[in-house]
C-alpha cells in the first residue's frame, strides 16, 4: 500500500510566528522522536506509559521500524533542526480491518497551541484519503480538552469511553475517549 504523499519540507509559520517544517520522518529521526516521547511522557499527563517502563534505545529502535513500514505514515514537525512534533498512523494488518488506521500524535511542550497539532492531523487525513483507509481511530484522555477540540474540528467523532482503562501513576485509573474520522467515500 505504498502511496506517494506529497509532503514537502516547505517552511510554515506557527501561530506565534516561529518557523517550522512538516516532512516525512526518516529512520535517522528515531532517536529524536524517542527523546520527544520521553519528554512528553515525563510531563505525566499526556501519554499512558510511565517513563520507567520504556528505555529510549528500545523505543528508538521500534520507532525506526515504524518509519520503515511502507504501510504506515510517519511525519515530523521540525523547527531549527529539532523534532518538535510528530504524527503516526499505523494500519491494521488483519484481513477484516486492514482499512483502519490508528493515529497517534505528540507535540513538544512550548510548541502546543500554535497550529502544529492541527497541521499534523490535516496531513494525516490527506494520507488516509490517498491510501484508501475507511477509518482513522485514536484514543485520548478525556481531560485533554485541547487535543479533543483539534480532533473534533478536523471531523473526528466520539465513539465511546473506556472507563478505568489505564492505571495512573498515582494508583488510580484513567478513562480513554475513543474517537474516529471517516474519510469521504
Amino acid at each position: 500500500m505504498v502511496v506517494d504523499v506529497t509532503i514537502g519540507s516547505e517552511a510554515r509559520t506557527a501561530g506565534d510566528g516561529r518557523r517550522w517544517i512538516l516532512r516525512p520522518a526518516r529512520p535517522t529521526d528515531a532517536r529524536a522522536l524517542a527523546q520527544l516521547f520521553a519528554a512528553v511522557r515525563a510531563e505525566g499527563r499526556w501519554l499512558v506509559t510511565p517513563p520507567s517502563a520504556v528505555s529510549q534505545p528500545s523505543e528508538a529502535f521500534f520507532i525506526g521500524e515504524m518509519i520503515r513500514d511502507n504501510d504506515a505514515l510517519s511525519l515530523v514537525a521540525e523547527a531549527d533542526g529539532d523534532v518538535v512534533g510528530n504524527v503516526l498512523i499505523s494500519v491494521e494488518r488483519s484481513v477484516v480491518s486492514d482499512r483502519v488506521g490508528t493515529l497517534s500524535i505528540c507535540v513538544a511542550d512550548g510548541w502546543r497551541e500554535v497550529g502544529i497539532g492541527s497541521a499534523l492531523v490535516a496531513a494525516s487525513q490527506g494520507w488516509a484519503r490517498q491510501t484508501g483507509l475507511a477509518k482513522v481511530a485514536l484514543g485520548v484522555f478525556p481531560d485533554n480538552k485541547r487535543a479533543i477540540a483539534v480532533y473534533e474540528h478536523a471531523g473526528f467523532v466520539r465513539e465511546g469511553l473506556r472507563r478505568r482503562q489505564y492505571r495512573a501513576p498515582d494508583g488510580g485509573y484513567r478513562d480513554e475517549l475513543l474517537m474516529a474520522w471517516f474519510p469521504d467515500p
